[in-house]
């Protein structure tokens, strides 16, 4: 369906090394964007295809802290200095150091804060203000969490508020950015089978607990049915959509 291509889009993905960001990379890329794959640690993307169906894809991988002012500055000035600016910002980066909330370490807050919620703050503030320059729009699209709408574990306080604020946040920049055709949206998985949610999958306990008792689709998610939302959500095919999370979560929040 042609409204769901990216031919002669260029998209920015965040901790692009991870398996939630290596599948959005891939979606991306098949739907026909360029793709610039940024991660702290450019070693993590070494399982990045770089060909689709035989054929190179234009997937450009370059080392990006977004916890650091000035790599966020120099990733947002290499795509417009190379290719014309960022049409599609996925932030996706994120971390997750449970505790219990009366023993968290403030330390471990801070960075915790710094990475889910500063970081999009901040790489939204400037792809924005690259984007209202060239006066073409484009697409924002933040991963949030379930658990920035419920209680998704007992030692989750700090990664569960961080990640309502993102919820709240995308409702903000989507007010204020649509006056300029830039259209700002959430995506909250529910638990996928990455390696920051092994530790708890690999448990079979609390992964029985999970698929009888919390998911009524009976089943974790995968890291392709997140990247089929981004896709949908960078895409013309929701082209008056903007503010809204969208839930991928095998129904966990309605139950």
């Amino acid at each position: 369906m042609k409204a769901f291509s990216l031919e002669g889009k260029t998209a920015l993905v965040t901790g692009a090394g991870g398996g939630l960001g290596r599948a959005q990379v891939v979606a991306l890329a098949e739907a026909g964007a360029r793709v610039i794959a940024t991660d702290l640690n450019i070693d993590t993307m070494e399982q990045v295809p770089t060909t689709r169906d035989g054929v190179d894809t234009e997937i450009i991988v370059r080392s990006l802290d977004v916890t650091d002012s000035d790599s966020i500055r120099d990733a947002v000035a290499f795509c417009d200095q190379h290719f014309e600016g960022i049409d599609i910002l996925v932030n996706n980066a994120g971390l997750s150091r449970p505790g219990a909330a009366l023993d968290y370490d403030l330390r471990e807050f801070d960075i915790t804060v710094q990475v889910n919620f500063r970081a999009v703050y901040e790489m939204s503030q400037h792809v924005c203000r690259s984007m209202i320059k060239r006066s073409m729009g484009g697409a924002i699209v933040n991963i949030a969490s379930i658990g920035g709408m419920v209680v998704d574990g007992p030692i989750s306080s700090a990664y569960d508020g961080t990640k309502a604020a993102v919820i709240q946040i995308t409702k903000n920049f989507a007010v204020e950015m649509a006056g300029a055709g830039i259209r700002v949206n959430a995506i909250a998985p529910g638990y996928i089978d990455t390696e920051m949610t092994r530790r708890y999958l690999t448990d079979p306990t609390y992964f029985e607990h999970l698929t009888t008792a919390k998911i009524p689709m009976k089943r974790v998610g995968q890291p392709d049915e997140i990247a089929g939302a981004v896709v949908f959500l960078a895409s013309a095919a929701a082209s008056y959509i903007t503010g809204h999370t969208l839930n991928v979560d095998g129904g966990w929040v309605i139950w």
